[in-house]
C-alpha cells in the first residue's frame, strides 16, 4: 500500500512579500516533497537504498535551511529587528533536531520517513506563520 500523503505545500498564506525569502520558502517546500519520492511508503521501515535516498534529501534540506536562515537573519539585521534572538534560537533548534534525526536515521533507528517529513513540514509552517510573518510586517514598515 502506498501511503504518499499530499503536503499542503507553499500557499499564499506563507507569502512575506520579501521576494528572496518567499522564493527560498517555496524551494524548501519543493525539497520537502522529495522525501516522499525517496520513500514511496512513508510509514514502513525503509530498506538500505531508501535510507540512503532519504539521508541525501535530509542533507540537501539541512544545507538549504542553513542558507535560508543566514539570508533571513541578514534581512533582520538590516532593519535591527528586535525578534532576531528568538529567530536565531528557533533556527538553531531546528538544525539540532534535523541533525539528531539524520544521525538516528543513519544509525539504523526505525524512524518512518513520515515522522521526519511531518516534523519538518509542521515546523516550517508554524515558523513562517508565527515568527516570519511578524518579521515581514516589521520589515515592510521599516523599508516602506
Amino acid at each position: 500500500m502506498s501511503s504518499k500523503l499530499n503536503l499542503i505545500g507553499f500557499t499564499e498564506e506563507y507569502l512575506l512579500d520579501i521576494p528572496e525569502i518567499d522564493e527560498q520558502h517555496k524551494r524548501f517546500f519543493d525539497l520537502l516533497a522529495k522525501i516522499g519520492d525517496a520513500a514511496p511508503d512513508l510509514y514502513k521501515v525503509l530498506d538500505d537504498d531508501e535510507v540512503d535516498a532519504v539521508v541525501d534529501v535530509l542533507d540537501e534540506l539541512r544545507d538549504y535551511a542553513m542558507l535560508h536562515f543566514r539570508t533571513e537573519e541578514a534581512y533582520m539585521r538590516e532593519v535591527d529587528y528586535p525578534g532576531i534572538a528568538k529567530q536565531k534560537s528557533e533556527h538553531n533548534r531546528f538544525m539540532t533536531d534535523v541533525i539528531r534525526m539524520e544521525a538516528e536515521f543513519m544509525n539504523g533507528s526505525a524512524i518512518p520517513a513520515i515522522k521526519i517529513r511531518n516534523f519538518m513540514h509542521d515546523w516550517y509552517r508554524e515558523h513562517i506563520l508565527e515568527l516570519d510573518k511578524p518579521f515581514s510586517l516589521f520589515y515592510k514598515e521599516k523599508t516602506g
